[in-house]
């Protein structure tokens, strides 16, 4: 099991991220279903009760441990909607690697830079926890996605994975890494000003 791990809640200059609670569930799940359009890229079915599951069991790797998968709300700075959800699981697949099982800031509000702000501050955030990796696995169909994850500085390659063969209907994914010292985020940093 993994000592370090994120805090129930940290900020950015814009938004406030809370660990889920029970009570946040349906409110969560329906944001979530307004992600379903993309299932037509990575061919995997919408789960009505996702949401659910991920605050009772996790979404974790095989023989993960619940204790270190944490999911999250994302808020704007004063404001009760939750806009966004990040879901991580600490210390996979190496012990010094935090991965990303999902984030994903609603339809209405993608575009404006939460998505981005989320991504840095996450880096902030486990850098302090003395995590030397960040991990994303992303539909291969879902290029808004790869831009987004590669213009981000997740620029290695860790693996390709599902069908052989690219058609309408088969599927894969590509993993992609970050390291995270603190020369390469200043760097990022400095570069998006």
């Amino acid at each position: 099991m993994v000592n370090k791990r994120l805090p129930n809640f940290w900020r950015s200059s814009n938004l406030v991220f809370n660990r889920l609670l029970e009570n946040e569930i349906a409110e969560a799940q329906q944001l979530y279903s307004s992600s379903r359009y993309m299932n037509q890229w990575d061919g995997l079915e919408y789960d009505p009760k996702h949401i659910e599951h991920c605050f009772f069991y996790g979404d974790i790797p095989p023989e993960g441990e619940k204790e270190n998968y944490r999911i999250f709300t994302i808020r704007q700075e004063d404001r009760e909607e939750i806009i966004g959800i990040l879901s991580v699981y600490h210390g996979y697949p190496t012990f010094d690697s935090v991965y990303i099982t999902f984030l994903y800031i609603g339809t209405e509000l993608q575009g404006k830079g939460f998505g981005k702000e989320t991504e840095a501050q996450l880096c902030k955030e486990i850098i302090k926890l003395g995590f030397e990796h960040i991990r994303v696995n992303i539909a291969i169909k879902n290029w808004q996605a790869i831009r987004f994850w590669t213009v981000a500085g997740f620029n290695g390659i860790s693996g390709i994975y599902g069908d052989k063969v690219h058609s309408e209907d088969t599927f894969a994914n590509i993993e992609l890494m970050k390291s995270l010292n603190m020369r390469n985020i200043y760097q990022e940093f400095s570069e998006s000003r």
